[in-house]
């Protein structure tokens, strides 16, 4: 019942002479005049009518303009929007975990030793290499790439021959294979002029790697690691802080990497900034062990992450043999709110399950791979050290037809951003940025140097020109750049105490409340109700000025 006709009404049953109702009419006034709320002793008390209705007016416009504030004050807390808050700190870091990868996966030396398939595609790809070396006629490379660029090396069907219906590619020069399937298939729609010159099956040399990678994936896993680059062949030297390197290596292969080493322990702390207060590589590459058309430049990739997180090598960086490379890393912290400001996944639980630091990349692999083990149900190597961390691992090894067409399917429709998923960011994270300078190096004296002690371990090698050195030997100094840090923190953009001020500011703006005042309107109200309910059932309820 709104004011206006509870007045009208109350004033009609005195008139009438109602004695309940003029009971419940002299409570309301009584209590009205007293209460703090502007404009009711106008709107209760006055003895005009033109002047009751004006205040009674007011009253409503101002109730409906406190309306409309205190439901956009309250959508916009319920919007739970955030803001980010950025602090710069100074104090020693703990250093990042580095890991090593040589961009060759395998020795050439050690061909011998991996699967017969394996040294068969090798042996195709040599006998192509000889030929681009001896000039051969484009005919007859033409003729070479449509041969071995097929499926013809032993029994087993390799994953990335049903991606060719999926994936879109260029064309890069007129040596390129011409046969690009426009059918139906395509991945892309072909009816609208592309940027690409040409759009259908997978580039030959993108093709020979991914080969490359499924025939080394479907070895054991000791014969992986036995024929890939070793650690103590390719470290010449480290050292931290000026001080030498604690042996404390771990290995970590890749189908697509070969052998990985990752540098990390508690006690590397960086105390100053600059090259002297960090780490300090020479590594030797081994160059001519390389494999011919599947490695494509010299050098090694070099992964800067967070203690206790699984690398991933694709998100590295690229540093070149012959070359000194400075990198200068600042750390940053970041801090989000979580649910139901973001949605964020908390580390700690995923700690203590896994005993590996979550991040949102090896969510998504491990989503992925979650998925392959599930549907296709055998254990997809080309990620072998996640899915030996999530024991995605299975006797039945992804290498049948009918296995490489549902892992091509799953590939392909998989999207990282599924919610399914749920690789939202970690609720707090530490990222590293990076500034990359290189120059020229070794000098001759310096190549001498590190070449006779590759001689004395490798006989067979001394005979490198310095070019030859160069071409195989590379330093790397990882540091920070300042000893100051970056923290990078989520805060709501509005809290609850700014809503509880600006209702309180809304109410006093529109209609001179405060919390006293609506003690007192609820006073008020239990006072009616008491009137109320005594004047239904007969009893007479005295009204006590003195209360």
């Amino acid at each position: 019942m709104t004011k206006v006709k509870a007045l009208s009404y109350l004033e009609k049953a005195v008139e009438k002479g109602d004695k309940k109702s003029s009971k419940l009419w002299d409570t309301f006034t009584f209590y009205t005049s007293r209460v703090s709320l502007h404009g009711i002793v106008f709107a209760v008390d006055s003895k005009h009518t033109l002047n009751r209705s004006l205040w009674i007016l007011i009253l409503l416009g101002a109730t409906a303009a406190l309306t409309v504030q205190l439901y956009n004050n309250i959508n916009r807390y319920f919007e739970y929007g955030t803001r980010s808050e950025i602090h710069l700190g100074f104090s020693s870091l703990e250093f990042p975990a580095i890991t090593l990868c040589n961009v060759n996966i395998m020795r050439m030396s050690m061909l011998n030793e991996s699967s017969s398939d394996l040294q068969e595609f090798i042996a195709s790809l040599q006998k192509l290499d000889l030929r681009a070396k001896a000039g051969s006629s484009r005919a007859e490379k033409k003729g070479f790439v449509n041969e071995y660029g097929k499926n013809n090396y032993g029994s087993n069907v390799y994953f990335n021959d049903f991606l060719d219906s999926y994936d879109a590619g260029a064309k890069l020069n007129d040596s390129e294979v011409e046969d690009y399937d426009q059918g139906e298939d395509s991945y892309y729609d072909t009816s609208k002029p592309k940027s690409w010159s040409a759009v259908g099956k997978r580039s030959f040399l993108v093709n020979l790697f991914d080969k490359l990678t499924d025939y080394y994936s479907f070895m054991d896993l000791s014969k992986q690691q036995n024929v890939s680059h070793q650690f103590d062949d390719m470290l010449r030297q480290c050292s931290f802080a000026t001080r030498r390197c604690i042996k404390n290596f771990t290995k970590i292969t890749y189908s697509d990497h070969g052998n990985c080493y990752t540098i990390q322990n508690k006690s590397y702390v960086s105390y100053t900034s600059g090259p002297q207060g960090g780490l300090q590589l020479i590594l030797y590459l081994e160059t001519d062990e390389y494999l011919p058309l599947l490695t494509s430049g010299k050098g090694a990739q070099i992964v800067i992450h967070k203690q206790k997180t699984i690398p991933l090598p694709d998100d590295g960086i690229s540093v070149s043999v012959g070359q000194q490379t400075m990198i200068g890393i600042q750390q940053t912290r970041i801090s989000r709110l979580g649910e139901p400001y973001s949605k964020c996944r908390n580390v700690e639980e995923f700690f203590k399950k896994y005993k590996a630091v979550y991040t949102r990349k090896l969510c998504k692999k491990m989503c992925l791979l979650e998925r392959i083990s599930k549907e296709c149900k055998c254990e997809y190597r080309h990620y072998q050290p996640i899915t030996e961390l999530f024991n995605f691992t299975s006797s039945n090894v992804c290498n049948s037809s009918q296995d490489a067409e549902c892992v091509a399917r799953i590939r392909m429709s998989f999207r990282a951003d599924d919610d399914n998923c749920g690789c939202y960011d970690p609720c707090e994270e530490t990222v590293f940025e990076t500034q990359i300078s290189s120059r020229s190096w070794p000098n001759k004296d310096i190549a001498d140097v590190l070449m006779a002690g590759v001689c004395s371990e490798k006989p067979a090698v001394c005979s490198k020109t310095y070019n030859e050195i160069r071409d195989n030997f590379l330093k790397v100094n990882i540091f920070y750049r300042d000893l100051n840090y970056k923290k990078i923190t989520e805060i709501a953009n509005y809290e609850v105490h700014q809503l509880l001020s600006d209702i309180g500011g809304s109410l006093g703006l529109w209609m001179g409340l405060s919390v006293l005042s609506l003690l007192e309107i609820l006073q008020v109200t239990l006072h009616l109700l008491q009137c109320w309910l005594g004047c239904r059932q007969g009893v007479s309820v005295d009204l006590n000025i003195q209360q």
